[in-house]
């Protein structure tokens, strides 16, 4: 039952145009995450796996990003996971997101808009430092997504998270 009424079979046809912004990306897609330090020292690396849905009778779009644990696993209490809920405002033509970090406790929200041929969201780390992801190179099967946070206020960013996705054919 819950399945039946959180998932859609694609986008609401009021919206559809606009809400393809982030529905491009319904789907699974394989990924290499890399992980940067505040000196810009690579950290971690290594493979994930995101997958995104149309949901909420189509009117929005959630995803769930799974990392292996420390050593490999992707099972179920062991693995990284965490999920994204993202929603068209009809009334700004703004994304409004909310990223829940399942293991690491984090809960983000921000705004996201298209600006030119990328997507660009932005908001407060659960610091209050401000934060810039974006997604960009987009093609049909794959893009590529960047995390910035600034130390400074907004003046000056670093790079914590890269991206690359590949679509997964499906099997």
């Amino acid at each position: 039952m819950f399945q039946r009424t959180l998932l859609a079979g694609g986008p609401h046809p009021a919206q559809r145009d606009a809400l393809m912004t982030f529905g491009r990306f319904v789907g699974s897609w394989d990924m290499r995450v890399q992980f940067f330090d505040e000196a810009g020292e690579l950290m971690w690396d290594g493979p994930a796996e995101w997958s995104f849905s149309w949901v909420l009778d189509g009117r929005a779009v959630q995803d769930v990003l799974v990392f292996p644990a420390v050593d490999g696993s992707l099972e179920p209490g062991k693995r990284g996971i965490g999920s994204t809920l993202r929603y068209l405002d009809p009334t700004t033509q703004t994304w409004r997101i909310v990223f829940v970090g399942a293991v690491s406790g984090t809960f983000i929200t921000l705004t996201g808009r298209r600006s030119g041929d990328e997507i660009v969201l932005e908001g407060e780390d659960v610091d209050g430092s401000p934060l810039r992801w974006v997604f960009t190179d987009i093609s049909a099967d794959a893009f590529h997504w960047k995390g910035f946070i600034s130390d400074d206020g907004g003046g000056s960013w670093r790079m914590e998270q890269e991206m690359l996705a590949c679509r997964r054919s499906v099997r």
